[in-house]
């Protein structure tokens, strides 16, 4: 009877953890992004120009991987070539049609000028107190496997 209910549990548990909403402010998102070419930095730079995307082998969101994304950096104040942290805007759906939890666009900021990382997150959260506003949280993020930092992971507006 007992390792049924601790089955019972960790089938519940597991179906909990599952439904987490992908902008819930209380998870850090685990992203991870895998490009081809070890120069991935210098070609995200220079179809900044052109606002291309790169296209990466794969990107895992908290496990799930997709496949053939579109990877660029964004930004006007906050993009700069010399940065060793710039924003990122993958398009999941860019070759293939693909979503994690029916989102197609993720916008990773880097926190220019906002050391806390929390500004983003808490003035959405206010907005949304008197209108529709989008939702944001935090995300690990990893590119070919090296860790790149926390960002802000914003809910895409447009």
């Amino acid at each position: 009877m007992k390792n049924l209910l601790s089955l019972i549990l960790s089938i519940f548990s597991l179906s909990c953890a599952a439904q987490i909403n992908f902008y819930d402010p209380y998870n850090i998102e685990d992203i991870r992004i895998y490009f081809a070419s070890s120069s991935w930095d210098a070609t995200l730079d220079a179809a900044v120009i052109n606002e291309t995307y790169t296209i990466a082998d794969s990107v895992v969101i908290n496990g799930q991987v997709f496949t053939q994304v579109g990877v660029k950096y964004k930004g006007n104040s906050s993009y700069n070539a010399n940065r060793p942290k710039n924003p990122f805007h993958i398009k999941l759906d860019y070759v293939l049609d693909q979503n994690y939890q029916g989102y197609e666009d993720l916008k990773l900021n880097n926190g220019f000028s906002d050391p806390s990382m929390m500004r983003e997150i808490s003035s959405y959260k206010i907005l949304r107190q008197y209108m529709d506003g989008p939702k944001a949280n935090l995300a690990q993020v990893y590119v070919n496997g090296n860790y790149h930092g926390i960002y802000t992971n914003a809910q895409d507006i447009g």
